[in-house]
This record gives structure tokens, C-alpha cells and sequence, in this order.
């Protein structure tokens, strides 16, 4: 049974092939291997007919041809599936590039601009805020130190005379330097070089002072203080160029005081003794010394500052404690002076005194 299927197969294998024939050429070329009986169909560059959809026959089939046989020279392409369009380009063919999408890369950054240029305009502002207000409170500060009178005596091309507030800085920084106590005025009261010295003296600051020796210290040519002899005493000292430095700021820089113990009278006030050969001031310690004592009324009572020059007046009143009057000790109105110098310091002229009305 098995062997007649077989035969029977074969010959209408044999008949289907040879029908064929007629229509399609019978080379291999145009059959699908390992696929009897399937003939693919040659692709023509032409146009076809939509109802070409059989590409073959299997076992055979009906006598009529779907596709007319072409001589097998003419087909290049034995089994293509897609044929591209052929486009021919010339000079005058413009190609438009295919637009730019933005993908989520650029969007990012695009947002991280916008962020960016967010803080910046912020700090911009937080910047001009700071700077308004700074300049709005040099501007107040300005304004009332005009009113103060503190500003006003740099304007030394005005010749008009101008009070100032006793309270202003510049007033208080001048009357510090020259006020002095009723025990200093009592143990000294004239105004000269040893004065003056006294006077800048305390205007040294502490830094400027060091810890010292009683080398080449002459106990003799300073009464009351002695140095060496002294019992667990260490002197204070400071250099003669610290003193000068404070005498051309407080009396000027054209001016020039030579060099010389500072004491007042034969008190404790002051007690240092100038040492030529270490180029020093050196401090003497000072025994008890018995001082009468007197009480006194100071009370600044005007500023006023005419171009370059500032006027302070001190009204003065002496008391003795114990009832015996002291005829240096003269009460009434201390008029201070002070003139402006080439380095801007208000120098110290002078002092004078006026009596009370």
C-alpha cells in the first residue's frame, strides 16, 4: 500500500513538473530549496497587477500561468523582498535637516538654568539690600554727627564761629587729654615743659610699658622715690621714642621737648626718671607722702571750633577741706585751645585762665 502511495506521488510529482513547463522555465534557480513543487516568482522592476498575490504553485495545480517567464538573463535579483525607490538628486535640491526634539537631557538642563538664574537674581538683590542699608546708616550717622557738631570742625575754610555739644566725641577726646585732677593741679600747676611731658606721659598706652631693672637709676636726683632699695619691687619702663611719639600728637609735630624727669613738684604724680645711657624712662617707687587735701568743682561748660582752631572752657571753683586756702590754686573759667596740624591731630596750644564774672 505504502509503495503505490509512493509511486503515485511520484508520477504526479512528474506530470505536475511537466505542465509547468509550458509556462515557467525549469531551471532550479527559481525553486525553494528543500520545498518541491514551490516556484517562486521572479520581482519585475515594472509595475504589477495587485491580483499577482500567488507567488507559486504546490503539487501542481491549475495549467494557467499567474506570472509571465522572463528570460533568465534579464532578472538580476533572485529573491528580493523590499526594492527601495531609486531618487535622483540634483544642484537644486534642498535637504531640510529633521528637526531637533528636545529630550529629557535638555529639559533638565534647561530647568537647572532657570534655577540658576533664580538664585542669582536673589543674591543680586540680597546684595543692593545690604548695601542700601549700610548706606542708610552712614547717611543717619552722618546727619547726627552734623548735629553733634562732630564733623563740622574738619571744615576748616569755615571762619564762622560754631558751638559744639560738650558731649560729641571730639570734644570729650580733647578734654580727657588736658583735664587734670585737684590733686595734680595742687602738687603742680604751672604750665611748662615738665607739665607738658607729665601730661603726655599719660597718654601712653599700657602696651607700650615693660617690666624693667634699676640699672644706672640716680635715687639722688629724684626725692621720695628710690628704685633698688625698694623691697620686692620691679620698675616699670618705657623708651624715649614712645614718649616723643606722644608728645608731637598731643602738643603738635613741630614740636620738640627735651627730655627730662617726670615728676610734679615733690609728689607721687609722675616718677619716672629719664635714663640718658639706656634711652628709658624708668619708674621710682614712692613712700607715703602727706598731702592736704582740697576739693574742687570742674565742669566743662562750651565747645566752639572757628576754622582750624577748637576752644573747650572749663569753669573752675576751689574748696579747702581743712580751711587753708591755697593762693596757686585759682578759681575761674580754664580756656583750652587746640589747633589743627598739617597730620590732622587738634595740638594742644595752650591754657589760659579767665575770671569768673
Amino acid at each position: 500500500m505504502n509503495q503505490e502511495q509512493n509511486t503515485n506521488f511520484q508520477v504526479n510529482a512528474t506530470n505536475t513538473t511537466s505542465t509547468a513547463n509550458t509556462t515557467v522555465p525549469s531551471n532550479n534557480d527559481n525553486m525553494l530549496v528543500g520545498s518541491p513543487g514551490i516556484v517562486i516568482a521572479p520581482v519585475t522592476e515594472g509595475p504589477r497587477d495587485a491580483t499577482a498575490a500567488d507567488k507559486g504553485r504546490v503539487n501542481g495545480g491549475t495549467s494557467t500561468p499567474l506570472v509571465k517567464s522572463m528570460p533568465q538573463s534579464t532578472v538580476s535579483v533572485i529573491n528580493p523582498t523590499v526594492v527601495s525607490p531609486k531618487v535622483e538628486m540634483s544642484s537644486s535640491t534642498v535637504v531640510t535637516p529633521p528637526p531637533i526634539v528636545e529630550g529629557p537631557a535638555s529639559v533638565v538642563n534647561g530647568n537647572a538654568k532657570q534655577k540658576k538664574s533664580h538664585r542669582s537674581g536673589w543674591l543680586i538683590f540680597v546684595l543692593f539690600l545690604i548695601i542700601a542699608l549700610m548706606g542708610t546708616y552712614i547717611y543717619i550717622d552722618y546727619q547726627n554727627d552734623l548735629a553733634r557738631g562732630e564733623c563740622s570742625p574738619l571744615v576748616v575754610g569755615d571762619s564762622s564761629l560754631r558751638e559744639l555739644n560738650v558731649q560729641s566725641s571730639i570734644v570729650q577726646e580733647l578734654y580727657d587729654k588736658v583735664k587734670t585732677t585737684v590733686r595734680e593741679d595742687l602738687a603742680y600747676d604751672t604750665f611748662n615743659d615738665t607739665f607738658k611731658l607729665y601730661l603726655a606721659f599719660r597718654q601712653i598706652p599700657h602696651s607700650e610699658m615693660y617690666e624693667s631693672n634699676c640699672n644706672l637709676f640716680n635715687e639722688s636726683s629724684m626725692s621720695n622715690f628710690s628704685c633698688s632699695k625698694a623691697i620686692n619691687f620691679t620698675p616699670m619702663a618705657f623708651s624715649e621714642e614712645t614718649l616723643q611719639k606722644e608728645v608731637k600728637k598731643l602738643f603738635g609735630e613741630s614740636v620738640s621737648i627735651p627730655n627730662q624727669n617726670i615728676v610734679l613738684g615733690n609728689s607721687c604724680f609722675g616718677g619716672y626718671q629719664y635714663i640718658e645711657e639706656r634711652g628709658e624712662y624708668v619708674e621710682g617707687y614712692c613712700g607715703q607722702v602727706p598731702t592736704t587735701i582740697y576739693n574742687a568743682d570742674k565742669q566743662l561748660i562750651s565747645a566752639s571750633v572757628q576754622g582750624d582752631t577748637i576752644v573747650l572752657r572749663e569753669k573752675v571753683r576751689y574748696y579747702s577741706a581743712q580751711g587753708i586756702s591755697a593762693e596757686k590754686l585759682k578759681n575761674g573759667v580754664y580756656v583750652y585751645t587746640f589747633k589743627l596740624d598739617n597730620h590732622y591731630h587738634y595740638a594742644y596750644v595752650g591754657r589760659a585762665i579767665e575770671e569768673l564774672s
